[in-house]
Formats: structure tokens, sequence, C-alpha cells
């Protein structure tokens, strides 16, 4: 059975980035950009993993990240967002919100591989 990624990334050379990895670890990548989306997505697909840019137009993360915890269907899904250096409210705010990871795009970028292989892998 595929594992399923959802993406909510504008950033086209981010998106592939996560793509590319997410197709050597034989997993499906779904791409969701508006804070509806993500969440209906997340309910009827139940990924193993959500990912969110926290930088993306258009959504309150926290918000986002507070509403996918309060559902049952999607309480479970482990969710990893990143963010540059600078914006540690920012980042502070979707930890408190429940996100299970938080990290900086240069984190991200470097070590995408074994971050998206440990949730996929299990």
């Amino acid at each position: 059975m595929t594992k399923k990624v959802l993406v909510a990334v504008n950033n086209m050379i981010f998106t592939s980035k996560i793509m590319s990895v997410l197709d050597g670890l034989d997993a499906e990548g779904i791409k969701a950009i508006r804070s509806d989306d993500i969440f209906l997505k997340a309910r009827e697909l139940k990924p193993d993993l959500i990912i969110i840019d926290l930088n993306l137009n258009g959504i309150e993360a926290p918000s986002l990240i507070n509403k996918l915890r309060s559902y049952t269907a999607t309480m479970g899904i482990p969710i990893v967002c990143y963010s540059p250096h600078l914006m540690a409210d920012q980042m502070g705010s979707a930890m408190k919100a429940g996100a299970t990871e938080v990290l900086s795009n240069s984190k991200m970028t470097s070590r995408m591989n074994q971050i998206l292989g440990k949730y996929i892998n299990n």
C-alpha cells in the first residue's frame, strides 16, 4: 500500500524536491495549498504525513494545526512544518498548536531524505 503525504507548499522548487524524495520512498505526494483543501484532504485521505510551509500564503498555520488536532480522523497524523529561522515566533506557535516537528528551511532542505523517511518508513 502506497503511503500518502499531503504537501502544503507553494514554492515550486521546494515542492519538486519533496516530490522527488517521496518518489524515491515509494510514497505519493498530494498537493493542497488552501487551508480548506488541506483540512478536507487530510480528513478524506488520512495521509501518513502532512508537510506545511509556514509561509504559505492564505493560511494561518497554528489555526489549521489546531483544527487538524481537534478531529479524530486527523489528530494522529504527523505534521512537519518549516519556516525561515527569522520566524521563530511563527515556528513556536506551530509547535504549541500541535505540530510534530518544526524545522528551519535550511534544515528541511539539507535533511529532507532523513526527515521524510522517518515518517514514511514507519
